[in-house]
């Protein structure tokens, strides 16, 4: 197999459950592969299959290590790029001659975006001067050349969703993690507060809830699926009440009025609406202190009051002014468009820098 002409491969290791990821990445990558080739590596055959139902981006599957060294020794590609922490992602780093860049699939509080991982990237690009920070808070070995601020590129598509709905009434989104692998990444709010708070929000007929919960959610914890599920149901047999599936999670921001947030992605890309929401909070973690200043905290303290929290700030919004500040720390300031042109600039100039190496080190 003879990919030459592709200098950026996308590596992607990650069951189905995973996809999204792929799905957030769509729009920008079909923006840069207009000025350079780009080719997806996919690991996971299910993952394969529904790639070629729906992407356009020239596709590989890759099932084996050994493979996975053949095929790089005989393309020699300029650009990886990495939009999950798999630890599979380590088989692709042990190729030495192009640059391993980490994107990720968004930036949040979790403490996977503060890993020592970091470090076996030749570069990780950031969304703002808070993906810098927090790398640098943590890492002992901080090199902030390694770290490179590009804007979000996701939030130059945008595209406008419409709903049938009153004027009088409100959406409102809730929209869940899931319990990930281990203890101190659980952020879900779902088992705890989940199907209180959907029932809540239906109880008045102005609310239409737009219930979005993370594609993992209930893979790994019992008692996540069952909440979750109650609230398909509770969902399922309301006639306010929508679920989200695959559609782009930055689309149905058009709609929001009001939003629930446990510490995700998510929340950080809701900034750029400038629009009152809540964070709700599972596990205590200092690192999530800058980011609630731009949005109310629900915990157990208050959760009792949330409707009256939810009025209150859909008239309010007391977290309006200084929201705009931390939205700058987190985003940046990027006109449109601007975000998805850094994004693209930076890659064609790793490319010319690392064919220049690899020229160098052939003369």
């Amino acid at each position: 197999m003879n990919y030459k002409d592709c200098e950026v491969v996308v590596y992607f290791c990650g069951g189905i459950n995973s996809y999204y990821q792929i799905k957030q990445w769509q729009r920008p990558f079909e923006e840069l592969n207009k000025t350079q080739k780009v080719l997806y590596i996919i690991t996971d055959y299910e993952v394969y299959k529904q790639y070629l139902n729906d992407q356009t981006l020239e596709v590989i599957y890759i099932e084996t290590f050994s493979d996975l060294i053949e095929f790089y020794d005989n393309n020699e590609f300029a650009v990886t790029l990495y939009i999950n922490n798999s630890l599979r992602n380590f088989q692709a780093i042990r190729y030495s001659r192009g640059y391993h860049i980490h994107l990720n699939h968004g930036e949040s509080e979790k403490e996977s975006m503060r890993s020592n991982q970091s470090q076996a990237y030749d570069y990780v690009f950031t969304v703002g001067q808070r993906g810098i920070d927090r790398y640098k808070e943590y890492l002992l070995n901080f090199d902030v050349n390694k770290f490179i601020q590009v804007g979000r590129p996701q939030l130059d598509f945008i595209t406008k969703m419409d709903i049938k709905k009153d004027n009088s009434q409100r959406v409102i989104l809730y929209a869940p993690t899931w319990e990930a692998t281990h203890a101190s990444m659980n952020y879900t709010s779902v088992p705890k507060y989940g199907e209180q708070l959907c029932k809540k929000i239906l109880e008045d007929k102005r609310n239409i809830l737009i219930y979005k919960p993370h594609s993992a959610i209930g893979t790994i914890d019992e008692d996540c699926e069952i909440s979750n599920n109650k609230i398909m149901k509770m969902v399922e047999e309301s006639q306010n009440a929508y679920y989200m599936e695959e559609e782009n999670i930055n689309d149905v921001f058009t709609l929001v009025d009001f939003a629930f947030f446990d510490n995700t992605s998510v929340m950080i890309d809701y900034l750029h609406t400038n629009k009152p929401a809540a964070y709700i909070e599972i596990l205590e973690d200092q690192s999530i202190n800058e980011l609630t200043k731009a949005f109310k905290t629900i915990n157990k303290d208050n959760i009792h009051n949330v409707i009256e929290i939810l009025e209150d700030e859909l008239k309010n919004d007391s977290n309006n002014e200084q929201r705009k500040i931390v939205k700058e720390y987190y985003l940046g300031n990027y006109k449109q468009g601007e975000s998805m042109d850094i994004f693209t600039k930076k890659i064609s100039q790793y490319i010319i820098q690392r064919n220049e190496k690899i020229g160098n080190i052939k003369k």
